[in-house]
């Protein structure tokens, strides 16, 4: 058989196709019978280095060469061979020279043999035949360490992928974002294409069922609607619900008879779909009780040799076709099982976690609801005041979140924020509960009690006054028996004693005038003196002849009171609520997030001008801005709200006059006011449905 030339190559398609090439240098044909050559035609070059990268040039997959070259040549094809090979051409060579020719160890690696006199056909016919069996076997054993390198690439990705996977599902806290995170994750270690999440619910009878809660397909936007299956063998998910075990399907097609389980190809007739390979793992909480499925569908998998996928198969490879899902589509790893367990392990533990936390943040949010209710219902003129205030706040924040430029462009508060100043505002007044009701509950300068005593002493007088007139009276009718004038000194007398009780009278009135809070604009102080400077014309003596102190010195002081219905040391109990709040509220172990709670609370009732307690705070740096806005709650409720004893509800105008005012004097947040009335705050509280118990609710 003839070589083939250069320039007759083009002629040799089906050789080229296979990718095996002979190739003999020009220096060397004569050395060589290959005459019988019959499965592979060689090349023969001039040039051996260029001809062979000319004729791999393009070439799809793994090319193999066999060169037949020369000593003196060798070094040159050896660095073209080597360049190629990193374009996965296997190459190797037979060195064709005399028996003085030295090889060096070097190039042994990429020699097959040595022949230093002329190959016959026999030996040609074995040299190809060892040198492409050869040539396979590192094509093999390359093959082997890409496939090894990719999978434990993959296992490196699935476990910085399970890590990633416990960060997520321990900060989610949403439980609807939660699910789709599992199942999102749960594909993309696995590769799947298609996945759902099942929950187990329990029904008031006790009884469970399977909840069908969410599911996604990367390839096709497939509907889906929630619905509840039994915890039964007639479903996959409901065999896994119901055993605990861990279904791996290779083709959910080729279940036969004597499977547990069966198949229903409903869904995939329907949206031309095609289930295949499926992966079914039970999600078990800490005490290995059973919450929910996770069900996998479709590993995917792209084997074509120039596939650069690693890792991301789930997100980069899509099911179109019929070839789609016949080629790409592959069984679930087995390693996958305890991936996907452990995924289903954590996800189940994020899921209790979630739902623990939220049931012990709904316990406590009602035990603060009930614990305020119980104290507010000690005042019921009170009633839903905490709760108000808290929904004011809550709306204002809102109303801070809204502005998009100006003071507060840059101030957001998360849902988080704002339910810690809901609670501060609930637990604001919490105090109070340390603080005497009477003194709260203090409508007038003087306590009932004191005012009823006050009025008996004030009769007392009146008739101790008519006493000692009458007894007058009685000495002149005994002086008319010895001749006296007694119509005349009656008459005298009875002018006299008129004019006393007229006085008493007059004297009760103005004490129970001036035990009013806002009675009159006179000075107390002064309508006090002329009430005390009267009684002196008159004595009151008991019947062991001592007189009476008709109106005591702790009368007096709240007599006296100009503002209000509380003297000082009144006012100041009532101040101290706020300690007493701070004092309790400090006590209870908040998470990080509520740490403010207390300081929020403590300082509800401080001015920016510094005329507030109990600190006697100044300024914007000093308050935090949630307490300035409980500030203006706080006074808003209690001036607009429904009746108290010590005072009438104001008309919302007036209300928000006032609290215009108080800005202006810098003792409330000016620019927070403005908020409030422009975002109109008080419109989005009725005063009326936060009242009583209920509120708890």
């Amino acid at each position: 058989m003839e070589p083939v030339g250069i320039m007759e190559i083009a002629e040799c398609n089906a050789d080229i196709v296979t990718n095996r090439f002979v190739c003999i240098s020009e220096r060397v044909k004569n050395r060589i019978d290959f005459s019988a050559a019959m499965d592979i035609t060689p090349f023969v070059f001039e040039d051996i280095a260029k001809e062979i990268e000319n004729i791999t040039h393009g070439l799809s997959g793994a090319a193999f060469a066999l060169v037949f070259a020369n000593r003196s040549e060798w070094d040159d094809i050896e660095k073209t061979l080597s360049d190629l090979r990193n374009e996965r051409l296997y190459s190797t060579c037979v060195l064709v020279g005399s028996e003085d020719d030295i090889v060096d160890e070097a190039d042994l690696g990429g020699i097959l043999h040595y022949a230093a006199s002329r190959i016959n056909a026999r030996e040609y016919d074995f040299l190809v035949k060892k040198g492409f069996a050869v040539l396979d076997e590192q094509h093999r054993a390359a093959r082997d360490r890409a496939e090894y390198n990719a999978l434990l690439l993959d296992m490196k990705q699935d476990q910085e992928d399970l890590i990633n996977i416990g960060r997520s599902l321990s900060i989610e806290k949403d439980s609807d974002k939660l699910l789709r995170l599992i199942l999102l994750l749960g594909k993309k270690i696995t590769g799947a294409d298609a996945g759902s999440i099942y929950i187990v619910e329990e029904k008031d009878d006790g009884a469970k069922h399977l909840r069908f809660k969410y599911s996604h397909t990367f390839s096709k936007n497939l509907p889906y609607e929630e619905f509840v299956l039994p915890i039964d063998a007639n479903s996959i998910a409901g065999y896994v619900a119901m055993t605990g075990k861990v279904l791996n399907i290779p083709d959910v097609y080729e279940l036969s008879d004597g499977d547990p389980v069966s198949f229903n190809s409903t869904f995939d007739s329907a949206h031309n779909y095609r289930s295949r390979s499926m992966l079914v793992v039970p999600m078990k909480n800490n005490v290995d009780e059973i919450i929910g499925v996770i069900q996998l569908i479709n590993s995917k998998e792209d084997t074509s040799e120039n596939s650069r996928i690693r890792g991301n198969e789930a997100f980069e490879i899509t099911l179109a076709t019929t070839e789609d899902f016949n080629v790409k589509v592959v069984p679930f790893a087995a390693r996958y099982e305890s991936l996907l367990e452990a995924v289903a392990g954590q996800a189940a533990i994020a899921l209790e976690n979630n739902r623990m936390m939220k049931q012990i943040q709904f316990q406590f949010e009602e035990f603060v609801r009930a614990s305020v209710s119980a104290i507010e219902s000690r005042d019921p003129a009170t009633s839903g005041h905490s709760f108000r205030v808290a929904e004011i706040c809550k709306q204002l924040a809102y109303a801070v979140n809204s502005e998009t430029e100006g003071e507060y462009e840059t101030v957001n508060f998360s849902e988080t924020a704002i339910k810690e100043l809901e609670y501060a505002a609930l637990l604001h007044d919490f105090g109070k509960v340390y603080i005497d009701l009477a003194v709260f509950q203090k409508a007038k300068k003087l306590f009932p009690k004191e005012l009823d005593n006050l009025m008996l002493k004030m009769d007392y007088l009146y008739r101790c006054t008519e006493l000692e007139y009458n007894a007058k009276e009685i000495a002149l009718l005994k002086k008319s028996r010895n001749g006296a004038n007694v119509p005349a000194l009656t008459g005298g007398l009875e002018a006299e004693r008129k004019r006393l009780l007229d006085a008493i009278m007059d004297i009760k009135k103005e004490l129970r005038a001036l035990n009013e809070p806002t009675a009159t604009d006179a000075d107390p102080l002064k309508v006090l003196d002329g009430v005390i400077s009267k009684l002196p014309a008159v004595s009151c003596l008991l019947p062991d002849g001592n007189a009476i102190d008709v109106i005591s010195e702790s009368e007096r002081r709240n007599l006296e009171i100009r503002r209000g219905s509380l003297n000082s040391q009144e006012r100041k109990i009532i101040e101290s609520h706020v300690v007493h709040t701070y004092n309790f509220v400090s006590r209870i172990p908040w998470p990080p997030e509520f740490r403010n709670i207390p300081e929020i609370a403590a300082k509800h009732h401080e001015k920016l001008d510094g005329s507030g307690y109990p600190g006697r705070l100044h300024g914007e740096n000093d308050i935090p801005i949630q307490a300035r806005m409980m500030a203006i709650a706080d006074i808003f409720d209690a001036l607009s709200a429904s009746d108290r004893p010590y005072k009438k509800s104001l008309p919302i105008e007036k209300t928000l006059a006032i609290l215009q005012d108080e800005a202006k004097q810098r003792k409330l947040d000016q620019k927070l006011v403005d908020l409030f009335i422009r975002y109109r705050i008080y419109e989005k509280t009725d005063k009326n449905s936060l009242k009583g118990e209920n509120t708890a609710t």
